[in-house]
C-alpha cells in the first residue's frame, strides 16, 4: 500500500495536538507513583490485566523465552505478568520511583525475567541499546511515551514480531464530567484526537492491518486533592490548553467537589487494544 503523506501527517498533527510539555513529566509521574501503584491493585484488576496478557500472549505467539518490551511500564504489573508467562521483559518508564516500585515488586514475587530501568522512549537510542528488531512483542500500555508518529515507528523498529498499544476511550469520570465545562472542553474534538483513533489511521495508511479489541472496565479511585489538583489539570488541558484563569477555577471546582481533602470517583472506560504485526 502507498503511503499517503498529506493523510499520515493530519492524523498526527491530530494526535499531537496540545500535548502538554515534556518539561516535568518525570516529577509529575514520580509524585503520582505510589497512589497509581495502589490503584487497581484490587483482584478486579488483576483479573483485567490476566485477561489482557492472556489475549496478547495468544496473538503473539509468545512462549518460554519470548522478548518482550514494556514502554511506560509504571509500577511494572504487566511486566511481571508477562515474565510469569516465562518471557523474558525489558521494561523502562521516566520516572524514577515507577521503577523502583517496579523493582520492589518483582523482588516480592521472585520474577527473575524482568528488567526494569530508568529510560525515556523519546531519547532511547535502539541501536545503542541493542534493541533493533529484537522483541517479539512490543507493547505500551496507557502511557504517554507514545504520543506521536515518530514514537509510533520506533515501537515498530524494535519489534520482530508484533506491537499493541492499549488506551482508554469512552471513559465516563464521576468527577472530571464535572469539570470539563470549566475548560470548554469539546467532546467531538477529544474524539478524534484520542491516541487510538489516530493510531488505527496512521497505521492503517502505512500498510499495516491493526485488529481491534475492547474490554470494560470500572473502577473506583480517592485521591488527595493536592494530587487531584495537578492530575486533571494536565488531562484537561491537552484537547484546549487551560488559561490561568480556568485552572483556579479548575481548582476551586474540585475543593468543592471533595470530602476531606479526598476526591472519589466512580469511573467507567472501554478500554482499547490494538494489535498489529510488523
Amino acid at each position: 500500500m502507498t503511503e499517503n503523506p498529506v493523510n499520515l501527517k493530519n492524523f498526527n498533527d491530530l494526535w499531537t495536538v496540545h500535548r502538554p510539555d515534556r518539561t516535568g513529566q518525570a516529577d509529575f509521574w514520580n509524585r503520582r507513583a505510589d497512589s497509581y501503584a495502589a490503584h487497581g491493585a484490587d483482584e478486579e484488576g488483576e483479573e483485567h490485566r490476566r485477561l489482557i496478557i492472556d489475549t496478547l500472549a495468544a496473538k503473539a505467539g509468545l512462549g518460554p523465552e519470548s522478548l518482550v518490551l514494556d514502554i511506560g511500564c509504571g509500577p511494572g504489573r504487566l511486566a511481571l505478568l508477562f515474565s510469569g508467562l516465562g518471557a523474558r521483559v525489558e521494561a523502562f518508564d521516566l520516572a524514577p520511583r515507577m521503577i523502583e516500585l517496579a523493582r520492589l515488586g518483582a523482588a516480592k514475587a521472585g520474577q527473575v525475567k524482568a528488567n526494569f530501568q530508568v529510560l525515556d522512549w523519546a531519547e532511547a537510542d535502539l541501536r545503542l541499546l541493542g534493541w533493533e528488531k529484537k522483541f517479539q512483542l512490543v507493547v505500551a500500555s496507557k502511557t504517554p511515551a507514545v504520543h506521536d508518529r515518530a514514537a509510533l515507528e520506533k515501537m515498530m523498529s524494535a519489534s520482530r514480531g508484533s506491537c499493541c498499544l492499549i488506551s482508554q476511550v469512552d471513559v465516563r469520570h464521576s468527577v472530571i464530567d464535572r469539570l470539563k465545562p470549566l475548560a470548554n472542553w469539546d467532546e467531538d474534538a477529544a474524539r478524534t484526537r484520542r491516541g487510538s483513533y489516530c493510531v488505527f489511521n496512521l497505521l492503517w495508511l502505512m500498510g499495516f492491518y491493526p485488529e481491534v479489541l475492547y474490554f470494560d472496565r470500572a473502577w473506583e479511585s480517592d485521591i488527595s486533592l493536592e494530587e487531584a489538583g495537578p492530575m486533571y489539570t494536565r488531562q484537561l488541558e491537552i484537547l484546549t490548553g487551560l488559561s490561568p484563569e480556568q485552572k483556579t477555577a479548575l481548582a476551586d471546582k474540585l475543593k468543592d467537589l471533595s470530602q476531606g481533602g479526598r476526591v472519589r470517583e466512580k469511573v467507567e472506560a472501554k478500554v482499547v487494544m490494538i494489535f498489529w504485526k510488523v
